[in-house]
This record gives structure tokens, C-alpha cells and sequence, in this order.
């Protein structure tokens, strides 16, 4: 039961006071029904209020509709909603409140005892909110009759019969000030009536649906009268959910001092949720001025802090009545809202498919780079154990080149002295051979002359032995001449070999200066090999590190971190082949030039 639906007929018989307050009571109802239910135009009757004379006619005039609330809730809904606006007498309220919601006929109330004797889940939460709002809020500081036991029956009893709802918290104010009037069965019966015929069940609903729609509708309404506040509130990002949403839960329970929030009941009780509304917007309104030059620390300080409406609870209801409020305005932002929840909710659908969709890939995803990294793995360790094998097999050619290099230079060296004695040896002997030749030639220069001396003696012996002894002396003379042309062409091959051999020796040394200078280069060599063979170490144990981390990051985390670390330990092993290639070309080339060497020095 949202509101009572308003009709205007004639009274029963009443006395001469009743009648002239009926009177008033009937123009404040044809006013209200023009001015879109406003008090704007009662205000006459509003300030007169308090006067004795008024509360004791109301009083009457409520005992009257009390005992005739058949005819008056069929026929005079106007009068009795002017009347809960202008406030429920105290002592009244209990039974007002009950025959406003009808709970009388309430079917759970023989329930009760049986709803109390089973056991809810919401009770730890029931406890624990009820032990800290008793401590802290204002509503039942001065209602010791409020225990806590009465207070967590009810909430209990309801969370049990309503498994759905369960305990939500803005509850505990509405059954705390329930109780402040009635009796526990009671208030149970109300809270019971007021959680399905007035739309608090929605509000307390899990989904927060109907929350949201009061909101909305709220924020629409903000935007339309105050649009300055609302662009304060836009441009401070302050949402409207931040303060609203207390204020709907517990009908201002929460919020306003207790003889405001009693006013505002009375009238939810009679008209449902309009007032929450026409009261939320009379509060921002009256303190708009004040709002705009806040941030949302200090708004939030602002709308919580309303204790200056507790003097004087008429002058809100004034405001509040003040406030424009249209019905069907109010339908259209409901179908605005649940267009956008529509949308919403498809937009929901669909990012759930791709959600889902999008899991399903990444599970795909995870399986496929599982099977690569294995296959990674798989290959690199069969490339590391392959580059183990290439660095122990260039590690052992380093060994033998190691050990070869001094057996090369014992072999370079001892050739080398050996052939320079011989060549030694072999010049002194050209040279002792070259002396002889010389002697010998000598000898025959001397007998020539001889001979040239004993033909001159010839010739001046006789003329008779002249061409007897000439022709001895010619053949003499020509084999004189033969042997020596025979010892001059000795000695001309005895100096081409002479220089055949200073030649020889002449390569010789330079040859093993070059041997030397080579040796030298392949220790050199041998010191860059053997540093180089350190780095290749060390290079090993980093890749063999990054194989433990890059397995070691495969079973932490296997979204893909695995494949970079793999690519790097690749590139490092395509560097180390192509290192281990230019070593493996390199070693053989530096034992080449002691090998020709020793073959030259072997030829010679």
C-alpha cells in the first residue's frame, strides 16, 4: 500500500466542534488535491498548531476516525491524510500505525512464537549491528523499554520467515521505532505489513533494484528543480547514492531527530514513499547555498548533520509539501531507469559471453604455451647438451695444441742449429778446396813459365830439335791449358756453391727468425684461446642458470614469460655456435705455419 487513494464525501454525525474542524479539514483537502498535494496553501491552520484548543480537537477528531476507520478509510482518505500530515497524537500513533497498514489481518501473527523458536543465519549479524546502533544513535536513548532482546526477536522472526530478505540493516530503526509503540507481536505484524505493502522489501532486496529506481528517480528530480546543486554535485563526482540511500532504508530514522522522524512516519505511514522523497529534496533545498561551496567530505559532514529541524518539525513538513511532485513524472523516470537496468543487463550478457569466452581462450592459450615451452625446453636442452659436447671437443683440441706447442718448438729449434753448423762445415771445406785450387793453379802459372823459359832455350840450342821439342812442348802446353781450364771451372762451381750456401744460411736465419716471431704469436694465440675458453665457461654457467630460471619460471607462472627467457637462451646459443665455429676454424689454421715449417726445414 503505497498511498491511500483520496475521496471526498460527506462526514458522519459529529458535534458542532468536530463539524467546524471537519470543515477546515474538507477546504485543506480540496486545496491539497489542487496544488499537487502542498500544505503551501494551509499554513494558516499549520501555525495554529500547537495551540491546546487544536491538539485536543485532532485528538478528538482521531479518536472519532479511530472508531469509525471502516468509513473513514473507504470515504475520507483526504481528511485522514491531511490529518497524519499535521501529525499522529502520541498516544495514539500504535493504533493510528496499525490500522494504517492494515496488520490486523496480517496472516503471520499466530506465527510468531514458532518463528522464534527456529534459528536464523542472519543472527551473529543481527547482534552484532544491534550491540553498536544501541550505543550510538539517538532513537533509543530515551526508550529504555527498547531492549535488545524485543528489538532481535523481531528482526529474527522476519529474517526467518522471509529467508530471501533476510536481516538487511536500515530495518533496525523501523522495528526500534515500532517498538517504541507497540508491543513486540505488534510491531512484528506492522514491519511485516509495511516490508510487503510498501515497498520496503524491494528496497532490501540483494539486486538493489528498487534502490536504485528510488535513486534514480531522486537524482532525476535534483537535476530538474535544483539543476546548480546538481551540476555542483556532477563536477565533484559526489554521488547522489552516497547520502540518499540511508534515507530510504530507514525513512529518515537514521538521519533526522527523533520528533522529525516521528512526523515523517506518521505520513509514510498513510502515503508511502512520497514523503521520503519530497522531504530529501526539501533538505538539499534548504541547504543548497550551503552545499555548492563544499567538497565531498564537507557535503557528507552537511546532509548528515540535521539537528536543526528537531524544534521545529512543521516548518519541514511545510518545506516538504512545497516540493513539486508529480505521479506520472515519476512513472516515466521508473521506465527511464528500467530501460537503462535493460540495457545495462544486456550489456552485462554480452561482457559475461566474451568474459566467458575470453577464459575459455586463455585456458586454450595457457595449453598451447604449455606444449611450447615443453617443446622448447625439450629443444634447448638437446642444444645445451649438444654445446656441452662442442665445447669439451674444442676444449680437448685446445689440450693437444697446448701440448703440441713445445714439442714444435723443440722441433723448430733443433733443426735450426744443426743446419747452420753443416753450413759452417760445408764453407770452411768450400773454402779450404777454393785455397787449393788456387795453389794448384799457381803450380801450373809456375810450370808454365818454366816451360815458356826451357822453349826459349830450345830455340837458341838449334834449329834440329826445334820441331820435335815444339811439338812436345804444344801437347804439354794444351794439356797444361786443359787442366787448367778443368781447375778454373772447379772453382767456379766451388763458389756457386759457396754461394749456394751463403744463400742457404741466409734463409736459414730468416727462416728461423719467422720461426721464432710464429712461436711467439701462437703463445699469444694460445693466451686468447685459453681466455676465450673462460668466457665460453662462463657463458655455459649462465646459460646453464638461465635453463634453471627459465624452468623454474615455467612452473610459477606459464602466461607466456617462459617463451621470452627462451629466445634470449636461444640467441645466446646461436652466439655460442657461431663463436665455437670461428674457434674450430681458427684452431686449425694456427698449427699450420709450424707444420709447413718443419716441412721446409726437413726438405732442406
Amino acid at each position: 500500500m503505497d498511498s491511500l487513494t483520496v475521496s471526498s464525501s460527506p462526514g458522519s454525525e459529529l458535534s458542532t466542534d468536530e463539524m467546524k474542524l471537519l470543515a477546515k479539514l474538507e477546504e485543506q483537502n480540496r486545496l491539497l488535491e489542487t496544488d499537487s498535494k502542498s500544505l503551501h496553501s494551509v499554513n494558516g491552520l499549520l501555525r495554529n498548531a500547537t495551540s491546546p484548543k487544536t491538539f485536543f480537537l485532532e485528538e478528538n477528531i482521531w479518536e472519532h476516525v479511530i472508531n469509525e476507520w471502516e468509513d473513514w478509510s473507504k470515504r475520507k482518505v483526504g481528511q485522514i491524510k491531511v490529518l497524519t500530515r499535521r501529525g499522529v497524537p502520541a498516544q495514539l500513533r500504535a493504533v493510528v500505525w496499525q490500522l494504517l497498514c492494515d496488520s490486523g489481518n496480517v496472516s503471520v501473527r499466530l506465527q510468531y512464537s514458532d518463528l522464534l523458536q527456529s534459528s536464523s543465519t542472519s543472527e551473529t549479524l543481527i547482534h552484532r549491528d544491534l550491540v553498536r546502533i544501541f550505543a550510538q544513535h539517538h532513537l533509543f536513548h530515551n526508550h529504555q523499554s527498547i531492549c535488545q532482546e524485543t528489538l532481535f526477536n523481531v528482526l529474527k522472526a522476519y529474517s526467518v520467515l522471509d529467508q530471501e530478505i533476510g536481516y538487511c540493516k536500515g530495518s533496525v530503526f523501523i522495528v526500534g521505532l515500532l517498538l517504541t509503540q507497540m508491543a513486540e507481536e505488534e510491531a512484528f505484524c506492522v514491519f511485516v505489513r509495511l516490508m510487503k505493502d510498501f515497498r520496503m522489501r524491494e528496497l532490501y532486496k540483494s539486486s538493489r533494484d528498487e534502490l536504485g529506481c528510488c535513486i534514480y528517480q531522486f537524482d532525476s528530480m535534483i537535476k530538474e528543480q535544483l539543476p546548480e546543486l546538481h551540476s555542483h554535485f556532477q563536477t565533484q563526482g559526489f554521488q547522489t547514492s552516497v547520502f540518499s540511500s540511508s534515507w530510504f532504508y530507514s525513512v529518515f530514522l537514521s538521519s533526522l531527530p527523533i520528533p522529525a522522524a516521528m512526523r515523517i512516519f506518521d505520513i509514510f505511514m498513510c502515503e508511502g514513499l512520497e514523503i521520503v522523497f519530497r522531504v530529501g529534496l526539501a533538505v538539499l533545498h534548504m541547504k543548497q547555498t550551503e552545499l555548492i561551496k563544499l567538497d565531498n567530505e564537507g557535503m557528507m559532514n552537511c546532509l548528515q548533520n540535521l539537528e536543526s529541524w528537531e524544534s521545529n518539525p512543521d516548518l519541514m513538513i511545510e518545506a516538504a509539501y512545497q516540493v513539486k511532485y508529480n505521479g506520472s513524472q515519476m512513472k516515466q523516470f521508473r521506465k527511464d531507469y528500467e530501460a537503462i537496468k535493460a540495457k545495462e543487463l544486456e550489456e552485462q550478457e554480452e561482457l559475461n559471453g566474451l568474459c566467458s569466452e575470453n577464459k575459455h581462450l586463455k585456458h586454450r592459450l595457457a595449453i598451447l604455451e604449455r606444449r611450447c615451452s615443453e617443446k622448447l625446453v625439450s629443444q634447448l636442452r638437446k642444444e645445451l647438451e649438444k654445446t656441452q659436447l662442442n665445447i669439451a671437443s674444442s676444449q680437448n683440441a685446445l689440450k693437444e695444441m697446448q701440448a703440441n706447442i713445445p714439442q714444435l718448438e723443440e722441433i723448430s729449434a733443433a733443426p735450426d742449429e744443426d743446419s747452420v753448423m753443416y753450413l759452417q762445415t760445408e764453407l770452411i771445406s768450400c773454402r779450404l778446396k777454393e785455397a787449393e785450387a788456387l795453389t794448384e793453379l799457381k803450380q801450373l802459372k809456375n810450370h808454365i813459365k818454366n816451360m815458356d823459359e826451357k822453349l826459349q832455350q830450345v830455340q837458341c840450342g838449334g834449329q834440329q830439335r826445334v820441331s820435335s821439342a815444339q811439338n812436345d812442348l804444344q801437347v804439354e802446353l794444351l794439356s797444361t791449358r786443359l787442366k787448367e781450364t778443368l781447375t778454373q771451372a772447379t772453382l767456379k762451381e766451388s763458389r756457386h756453391a759457396l754461394m749456394q750456401l751463403q744463400t742457404q744460411n741466409e734463409i736459414q736465419r730468416n727462416q728461423l727468425k719467422r720461426t721464432e716471431a710464429h712461436v711467439s704469436s701462437q703463445r699469444d694465440r694460445l693466451q686468447e684461446l685459453t681466455s676465450h675458453n673462460q668466457d665460453l665457461h662462463s657463458q655455459l654457467q649462465q646459460i646453464r642458470c638461465h635453463f634453471l630460471a627459465v624452468q623454474n619460471k615455467r612452473k610459477e607462472n606459464e602466461d607466456g614469460d617462459a617463451g621470452n627467457m627462451i629466445r634470449c637462451l636461444q640467441k645466446q646459443i646461436s652466439e655460442l655456435r657461431s663463436q665455437i665455429q670461428t674457434f674450430s676454424k681458427c684452431a686449425p689454421s694456427s698449427c699450420q705455419p709450424s707444420t709447413s715449417a718443419s716441412l721446409e726445414h726437413k726438405d732442406t
